[in-house]
């Protein structure tokens, strides 16, 4: 006998004072079947008792959460008999236990929310494995006062929050969300509490219609929502001048420039005008056929901390100029200025104060803006970050982290230091790890900066101080267009495996994540016998990671074919949007 199918559900988290009940009572009105028996926050009281016992199983409540391992080793046992008949069952308060009378007695959209979701979702998805997941996301620092607001009203969950215990409740929430919704492979829409409180109308009514088409049903209520209380602002480090350090442990610059002929004078005049003045700077150049050496002679003749090392024949790796460069420094610490990109006057006083305040530190960076040739304005790099993690709190103020958790928890997803000019290295670290091998064209800084982070802390500067350069000469720019950058992919995840840089389950959620962007590049690339044999054995190795990978390459390859219409029509904006939208986590949209 063939059985009906339970409908699966939708599950709705994102930390406590997100915004989440705001969407489930939308929801509610729109048609989704929230539960029969619900809590003032439109939580179904039986996935409450679900998740509370889970959390305490693991030693923790909901304003002082159990570990990732304590959750684990208490979901292994917990409940075992419970199938998705009776969770099915339970939030409709169906008398039948029957799979048939169950199906029957309602068979439309139905959502389970509770923000302990963000980690007890593996639990329920073991029981709902094609369940979607609506994530929300809102600014740390509103949650923290809306947090710290309600503790004070009666009725509400205990707690005994403060800024900073509730600032960092926040973080571990989204770590937890962040890492579940990775590793589940599930369907998930990220949404903006921001957007959908927007006092730009069009914007609102967007982010509530694609909620409502996320959830198939027929829309309901999309304007007309606020905020209750005023926005806070993220918060970044405000430095004088008078503060900053002039002078102080020398740093040595390398820049390594290729054919940026055009670029130089801007970006040896930021490093010239840098408040801190105690640097040596090694202009290289790696036999240029632009007149590139012309202008770095002339620089060097024009300031006596600027020295040059020219090649004869082109070295074939922009890392062999990095390894050369740091054996000439002599300073503590290593700034590796590209000579293509440019940055604010007081980035390298800011992060020589940062290292020498923190001994545990090998590495601080300044948040990016990417520009185009002219210096233009094209995107702030938090677009990035959205893009891969779906969250840009993180971003929003300056924070110091272990070197070994920025790792673990992001860096396998994706290379968060996103540009070699904004950083600071203490160059004994570097001298450990060593340059990447020469053979990486693309991904050796990534696998470097996470080598790096093995012996000691991150430190991050929220205003963007670094303009990074992206235009067609960019490196990342032409390499993304050729299957050896996912080869490197695959080589470097066999390394954070072998090192054990992260747990294998994120690992492979990383390179499945890989095969997606792999996906959508694919009908990209040149059409040559070489490089669709590669990409042929680059599908069989990614499909071990990638369920479906086949349908998304023929989705893939549709959408190229339409954008090139789009584009053919003038539309090449609304065909990137498109895209974005069919692969939200393979297409960029700008």
């Amino acid at each position: 006998m063939i059985l009906p199918k339970i409908k699966q559900p939708i599950f709705i988290l994102g930390m406590h004072r997100s915004g989440t009940t705001m969407i489930t009572r939308a929801l509610a009105e729109a048609g989704v079947h929230v539960g029969t028996v619900c809590d003032h926050n439109s939580e179904a009281l039986y996935a409450i008792d679900i998740n509370e016992r889970i959390f305490q199983a693991a030693g923790g409540s909901w304003w002082s959460p159990p570990t990732k391992e304590a959750i684990l080793q208490a979901t292994v046992d917990f409940e075992t008999n419970l199938k998705d008949l009776d969770l099915y069952g339970a939030h409709l308060k169906h008398p039948s236990g029957r799979r048939r009378a169950l199906a029957f007695a309602y068979s439309k959209a139905w959502a389970v929310k509770d923000p302990r979701l963000c980690y007890t979702l593996p639990w329920w998805l073991t029981r709902f494995p094609q369940a979607k997941v609506i994530w929300v996301l809102r600014e740390e620092q509103e949650i923290v006062d809306s947090l710290l607001r309600r503790q004070a009203q009666k009725g509400e969950a205990f707690s005994s929050l403060t800024q900073e215990t509730a600032l960092e409740l926040v973080h571990k929430y989204n770590e937890a969300a962040t890492a579940n919704i990775k590793n589940s492979g599930a369907e998930v829409c990220m949404i903006k509490y921001k957007d959908l409180v927007s006092t730009d109308i069009d914007l609102q009514r967007k982010s509530w219609f694609s909620l409502y088409q996320f959830c198939k049903v027929r829309p309901g209520a999309m304007e007309g929502f606020a905020r209750l209380h005023p926005k806070s602002l993220g918060q970044t480090t405000a430095y004088s001048p008078k503060d900053l350090p002039t002078d102080g442990p020398l740093v040595s610059v390398i820049v390594p420039n290729y054919n940026h002929a055009q670029f130089l004078d801007e970006r040896l005049q930021s490093i010239a005008s840098q408040s801190y003045t105690n640097i040596e700077v090694l202009l290289m150049d790696d036999h240029s056929s632009d007149g590139s050496r012309d202008v770095l002679e002339r620089w060097a003749g024009s300031d006596a901390r600027m020295t040059t090392l020219f090649n004869n024949e082109n070295s074939g790796s922009p890392f062999s100029q990095w390894a050369k460069g740091a054996a000439w420094a002599k300073g503590k610490y290593l700034w590796i200025a590209e000579s293509d990109d440019y940055c604010d006057k007081d980035m390298l006083a800011v992060h020589v104060q940062s290292m020498e305040a923190n001994e545990k530190a090998v590495i601080t960076y300044s948040h990016s803006h990417l520009v185009d040739e002219k210096g233009q304005f094209l995107r702030d790099f938090r677009d990035d970050y959205e893009f891969i993690f779906g969250d840009t709190a993180k971003w929003t103020r300056d924070f110091t982290v272990h070197g070994k958790t920025e790792v673990a928890k992001h860096m396998v997803f994706s290379n968060t230091i996103p540009n070699a000019s904004g950083i600071l290295m203490r160059k004994a670290a570097f001298d450990a790890v060593g340059a990447p091998a020469t053979h990486w064209r693309l991904n050796g800084d990534w696998l470097l900066y996470s080598k790096l982070l093995q012996h000691g802390e991150l430190i991050f500067h929220a205003r963007p101080r670094n303009k990074f350069r992206f235009h067609a000469q960019t490196q990342r720019s032409r390499a993304m267009s050729s299957y050896k950058a996912f080869d490197e992919l695959l080589e470097m995840y066999d390394i954070f495996e072998s090192k054990g840089y992260a747990p294998l389950e994120t690992i492979n959620a990383a390179r499945g994540q890989v095969a997606m962007w792999w996906a959508a590049n694919v009908f990209s690339m040149a059409r040559t016998s070489e490089i669709w044999r590669n990409n042929l054995r680059l599908f069989k190795a990614f499909k071990r990671y990638k369920p479906g990978l086949g349908r998304y390459l023929l989705r893939s390859g549709a959408i190229k074919i339409l954008g090139q219409f789009f584009i053919f029509l003038g539309l090449k904006k609304p065909a990137k949007k498109l895209a974005a939208r069919m692969f939200p986590k393979s297409f960029f949209a700008h």
